[in-house]
């Protein structure tokens, strides 16, 4: 998509094919960006859909126009990962958080985990990241964000899924996940643990939930560095997977 100037516009302001922008992405729009009325620009629902259209009024608070093109579900992988974090310190979690929310999860938790770097969550700013990696990635919906207070509390919630989890302990690569991963994969379940690793006691509760642990092969590597190694691995997977199913 060339050019892809992206706008948040709320699904309830698209009424009989015309946009109205909020006073925040209106300011954007005409005084950062400075668009002019009679160009194309895309826009994002955030719950599932990406729009093009056209400028036809800037008013100060407020940026209307004409939608041209509807594009359902733009931007989202066709199998849903529900991703779970080791909390790690802030600034690395928010980077782990932007690039897992650009690699197309569905969902993000963040998990206390027995060697985790217990630290607060800034709630406000994680969704503005959300937004904003949401909107420069081009895709067309938010991921959700979560914060569970254990990791017993997560796999209470698992998607019915495969449970995948990244560990420096297993003796399988991630590239395994191929031949393991069935066809045309809806959606999966992946933990990927602080720095130091699970415990022996976190091991053995991933085992009761039937996990496919994994490896990212022989470097140790930051929390934020395997989340986008673990899913850009995955995600070719599944998509080769598909494929190969026809």
């Amino acid at each position: 998509m060339p050019d892809f100037r992206s706008f948040f516009v709320d699904p309830d302001k698209i009424r009989n094919n015309h946009f109205t922008l909020n006073k925040k992405e209106s300011h954007h729009l005409s005084n950062v960006l400075r668009i002019k009325a009679g160009e194309l620009i895309w826009l994002i629902d955030g719950v599932g859909t990406t729009y093009n259209g056209i400028i036809e009024n800037i008013l100060p608070e407020k940026v209307t126009g004409t939608i041209k093109e509807v594009f359902p579900k733009y931007g989202e992988p066709t199998c849903d990962i529900f991703l779970a974090i080791g909390i790690i310190k802030r600034a690395r979690m928010e980077l782990a958080i932007e690039k897992a929310t650009e690699c197309g999860v569905r969902t993000i938790t963040t998990v206390p985990m027995d060697r985790s770097i217990k630290r607060s969550i800034n709630y406000e700013r994680v969704n503005k990241i959300i937004r904003s990696a949401t909107k420069q990635c081009a895709r067309s919906k938010f991921p959700s964000f979560m914060d569970e207070n254990s990791l017993q509390s997560w796999l209470d919630q698992l998607y019915d899924g495969p449970l995948v989890v990244c560990s420096g302990k297993a003796t399988n690569h991630i590239g395994k996940l191929h031949s393991i991963l069935p066809k045309n994969l809806k959606g999966l379940n992946l933990v990927i643990g602080p720095e130091g690793d699970f415990t022996e006691k976190e091991i053995s509760l991933l085992k009761d939930n039937k996990a496919i642990f994994v490896s990212l092969g022989n470097r140790r590597l930051r929390t934020e560095t395997a989340v986008v190694s673990a899913l850009s691995i995955i995600n070719e997977i599944v998509i080769g997977n598909g494929q190969s199913n026809g």
